[in-house]
């Protein structure tokens, strides 16, 4: 957020206090610039151009196409996910923009929820919906057949929890840390390393959220996937221990920034 937005009079109080001008400012960041269809085609490219090869490149895996969007729409966008948020409130505390916004009419909370929205929608959007969509017109084109669009729909809302993890895990340590390198290294290394923590024990399988986006083993298909093909899930484990992950995480957003000293 830079510090020239310009404020309009505030009508809520307590804890939402200022947040429908941060809500604008920070909605104005993305979509009132180039970042949108920026990012938009950055993921279309990255993951509509490798699913183009597998449908229809001669492809031996060209059956599993769904598996393998489901799997490249999960792995790749938390990394910018996790890049974009480490500036979201580290990057802010550090040149003072985060003191100036508080200085105005405008409580904690709504700066924390504002990026939280803001941030939560806009990478949402341009990194697995609108990618999504080419993906669904895609492999169905590619399969001759249309596939489900409710059934993709309820794939997609766990792919963006998935990605919603990442997010909020992110913002909680940009307020537990006033340095970057845990703020992005923390999240990178469970994203590159998770795979691995769930083999090793079948209490880490339901509680990471891997096998949302991943099968767990070489003859299963993961819970997103299942999801699209209107098949019965794995487990539902992981999605309730997901879905509980994020609201701490944003629980101890909330607290530790109301702590915070500026």
């Amino acid at each position: 957020m830079t510090t020239n937005q310009v404020f309009q009079s505030v009508k809520e109080h307590g804890w939402r206090r200022g947040l429908d001008n941060l809500l604008r400012a920070e909605f104005g960041n993305w979509w009132k610039t180039n970042s949108w269809w920026v990012q938009s085609l950055i993921w279309v490219g990255v993951i509509n151009m490798i699913l183009a090869n597998i449908v229809w490149g001669g492809d031996a895996d060209a059956p599993n196409a769904v598996g393998f969007y489901v799997l490249f729409a999960g792995l790749f966008p938390p990394i910018a996910i996790i890049i974009v948020l480490q500036d979201a409130i580290v990057g802010e505390k550090e040149t003072g923009t985060a003191a100036w916004v508080l200085s105005k009419p405008v409580s904690r909370s709504a700066f924390i929820l504002s990026k939280l929205i803001a941030l939560g929608v806009s990478t949402i959007a341009t990194m697995v919906l609108f990618p999504g969509i080419v993906a669904y017109i895609q492999m169905s084109l590619g399969a001759a057949n249309w596939l489900a669009p409710l059934n993709f729909l309820g794939g997609l809302a766990v792919i963006s929890l998935y990605q919603l993890f990442y997010l909020t895990l992110t913002l909680m340590l940009g307020t537990l840390f006033n340095h970057r390198g845990p703020v992005i290294g923390i999240p990178l290394a469970l994203a590159f390393t998770q795979s691995m923590f769930v083999s090793l024990s079948p209490v880490l399988e339901k509680l990471l959220p891997w096998s949302l986006i991943a099968p767990l083993d070489e003859n299963g298909v993961s819970i997103a996937e299942a999801i699209i093909h209107g098949t019965a899930i794995p487990q539902i484990a992981p999605i309730i221990a997901t879905l509980v992950m994020v609201v701490i995480f944003v629980v101890i957003s909330l607290w530790r920034f109301r702590q915070e000293e500026f």
